[in-house]
């Protein structure tokens, strides 16, 4: 057999793959989809086919397409101060008109030092659209020159943006760099603001139906699921046959997925502005929204923190009733530190009720009665009914709540004293 009928027979292997990622009929349901009126139509999962123009270098080749803003709901340009509410940053030496560069590579490998990125993406936003630049290695004795001239871009660049990037795509450029005795440009890549877009949606909580890929995090947003798109793991192996036969046509696949990465980038990017600062008035996805209520929290800003948390709780009635639980602790808790405890102890109250409460909201409860109301006999009272409960689930009683119990004791004794 021919290499010509080998390639031949693997793009035919590859095309029954694909079909096999995406079998009719087989999009997963999520109703704020619908709600976030993302449409999936286009050449490619909501994406239109471009033209690309190509470029000859000295052992390598810059592959260009550009897709015109508004092509479909998100894909838009994201403000600099939504980048840096996404990263968690209070960066102050970014101008409001900085600039993001999206990055996505393609390696032989998954590991080690030899690891080689023959294909960089970088996409950024012009006066054209959106623009995709993908430099692809021809000969790897060109290595060095590529990188210098990805190296001059992201140099260009304020703001990093990337998916899994921090762990994977930045670390691989920084060795290579070194590895072709370029520390500056390693040193480069290391100075550059980075929000890393996996961080960003850890942040929002598991999913039953999806997982925390990429493609799978747009689908669960934005709405849009990319067809038709080749496993990653096989990339590899077609840069090696290209290596071995020189027929650049068997990366057409691999070309096509690290635009599409790119792509995804940009409009969960814009996306996740919108879900991080309205998103409790449409979107139903309580774990999502409880990530964020959690994620103001945690910067102090509680009034935001409770919008979202209560949103959460009210769209938790299809979750799992620990999952309404804990959302709704931690509603209490913002509530709480607002100054609104007649309003926590309404939940702590119905945490109670239920079979979800933990020793926590019986000590917070008591300590309602206690501080807010100084009602020590209800909070003596409530303490002794989740010791009983302890006894006869034949659970040993916590600390805190012994402690509780003792110190409302000799409350109650001095009052009779």
């Amino acid at each position: 057999m021919t290499n010509r009928e080998i390639i031949e027979r693997l793009r035919k292997r590859i095309e029954e793959i694909l079909r096999q990622y995406d079998p009719p009929g087989s999009r997963k349901p999520h109703a704020s989809t619908a709600r976030s009126g993302a449409e999936a139509g286009g050449g490619y999962g909501g994406y239109p086919e471009v033209q690309t123009q190509t470029a000859g270098r000295d052992g390598f080749r810059v592959y260009t397409s550009v897709y015109a803003a508004g092509a479909n709901q998100w894909l838009q340009p994201t403000p600099i101060d939504a980048i840096l509410l996404l990263a968690g940053s209070e960066e102050s030496r970014l101008a409001p008109d900085s600039l993001a560069l999206f990055l996505d590579i393609e390696t032989t490998g998954l590991s080690g030092a030899g690891t080689v990125a023959f294909l960089v993406g970088l996409g950024r936003w012009t006066d054209k659209g959106f623009e995709i630049a993908q430099f692809f290695l021809e000969d790897r004795d060109s290595e060095p020159d590529m990188l210098a001239e990805v190296g001059a871009q992201i140099g260009s660049a304020q703001v990093l943006v990337t998916f899994n990037g921090k762990p994977f795509d930045v670390p691989v450029l920084q060795t290579r760099s070194i590895i072709n005795g370029m520390p500056r440009l390693a040193s480069g890549l290391e100075s550059r603001f980075h929000l890393d877009l996996y961080s960003a949606v850890r942040k929002l909580g598991k999913h039953p139906l999806y997982g925390m890929s990429l493609k799978e995090c747009v689908e669960r947003f934005p709405g849009i699921r990319r067809l038709h798109d080749i496993p990653g793991r096989m990339i590899p192996a077609l840069y090696f046959m290209y290596e071995r036969d020189g027929d650049v046509s068997v990366l057409d696949q691999v070309f096509r997925h690290n635009r599409l990465d790119i792509l995804d980038m940009v409009v969960l990017l814009r996306y996740l502005h919108c879900l991080f600062t309205q998103g409790y008035e449409w979107c139903d996805d309580s774990c999502a929204l409880a990530g964020i209520g959690k994620f103001y929290a945690a910067r102090g800003q509680m009034e935001p923190a409770a919008r979202f948390l209560t949103a959460a709780v009210g769209n938790s009635h299809r979750s799992p009733p620990e999952t309404r639980a804990a959302h709704s602790r931690l509603l209490a808790t913002v509530l709480r530190r607002q100054g609104d405890w007649d309003k926590a102890a309404s939940i702590w109250k119905t945490l109670i009720g239920s079979s979800q409460a933990g020793y926590e909201d019986y000590l917070w409860l008591a300590r309602y009665y206690e501080v807010c109301l100084g009602d020590i006999r209800t909070s003596f009272r409530i303490i002794l009914e989740y010791i009983e409960h302890c006894r006869e689930s034949g659970s040993p009683v916590p600390e805190p709540v012994a402690s509780r119990k003792r110190r409302l004791a000799r409350i109650i004794s001095a009052t009779h004293s």
